[in-house]
């Protein structure tokens, strides 16, 4: 299939535009959209030299991350999340995809209600298929869908302090030496500070458990809380795994056991992870200049 990226891929490398045309096809192939909005992209290009490296002592990888809005027909078929798995499966072995899914009706409802998360994509986004069955509707002024501070103060609030609440529950759990009770509330704290930044920053309301999406949710915005759980080593993968399957394995596990240096650990990173957080937000705030509207980055509650 013959995708044809718009200019403003423009600042890409070229191999890193054809692939990205590659993959939209493939995810087209794949699920047979209505439209597609690409909404973030994150280019890492590495060049290392050495000595003792093959092709003449130089090595290059570069690593693709895309994020995607898959707007399906509105006609039934397979589950919105299933969809955006099944995008994100074709293009695993070459780049990282994260989807998000709605159906058209869904978004043009939304449009209409100005929310902004769909407005500031209309609006900014990249259009990179396009079936043409159904337009998408015309929300008006970019500044429609712009929301009072206080209600981002309200949405953190609410979300951050739930996440702070869970927190301190999971250091007490510690204290007590009950790895279940541990594990699960570091999950939820993470689940929790994802979502408050996710909904401050962008105006998407997550519906997921899964930290792995949440996390590069957040990605479309910062890089900084990728540091705290690198997964470079088979060493971090298995800590990262571990606050992962806290949501689950805590709960329904009846042998469910984890190293107390293990949990020491993971209650040092997620602190560590919302004090990050607390600073994102913080540095957001400072640049809101008017106290009544915010709309450089709109947000709903």
């Amino acid at each position: 299939m013959n995708i044809s990226l718009p200019t403003t891929t423009g600042f890409l490398p070229r191999s890193q535009q054809q692939l990205m045309a590659e993959l939209i096809g493939k995810i087209v192939e794949a699920v047979h959209p209505e439209k597609i909005i690409c909404y973030g992209i994150r280019s890492v290009h590495y060049q290392d030299w050495g000595c003792f490296l093959d092709s003449g002592g130089i090595k290059e990888h570069a690593r693709l991350g895309l994020d995607l809005l898959i707007i399906a027909p509105a006609a039934k078929g397979k589950a919105e999340q299933d969809i955006s798995l099944a995008a994100e499966q074709v293009c695993q072995p070459w780049t990282d995809v994260h989807c998000i899914t709605h159906k058209i009706h869904t978004v043009n409802n939304d449009l209409a209600k100005g929310i902004p998360f769909f407005c500031a994509l209309y609006h900014r986004g990249m259009i990179v298929y396009d079936a043409g069955q159904t337009p998408l509707l015309n929300p008006g002024l970019s500044e429609n869908g712009s929301f009072k501070r206080e209600v981002m103060e309200g949405i953190w609030t609410r979300w951050f302090g739930l996440a702070l609440n869970f927190y301190k529950s999971a250091e007490e759990s510690l204290k007590y030496e009950r790895p279940d009770l541990t594990a699960f509330m570091l999950h939820q704290a993470v689940e929790h500070t994802c979502g408050a930044l996710i909904r401050v920053f962008t105006g998407y309301r997550p519906n997921t458990h899964n930290l792995t999406r949440l996390l590069l949710m957040v990605e479309s915005f910062t890089r900084q809380l990728h540091a705290v759980f690198p997964r470079v080593t088979r060493e971090e993968e298995e800590i990262y795994s571990i606050l992962q399957r806290g949501y689950l394995d805590a709960r329904y596990k009846d042998d469910y056991t984890v190293p107390p240096a293990i949990l020491l650990l993971l209650v040092e990173r997620v602190g560590h992870l919302q004090t990050i957080a607390v600073g994102l937000y913080e540095e957001k705030s400072s640049r809101c200049s008017s106290p009544a509207i915010i709309s450089e980055t709109p947000a709903f509650p």
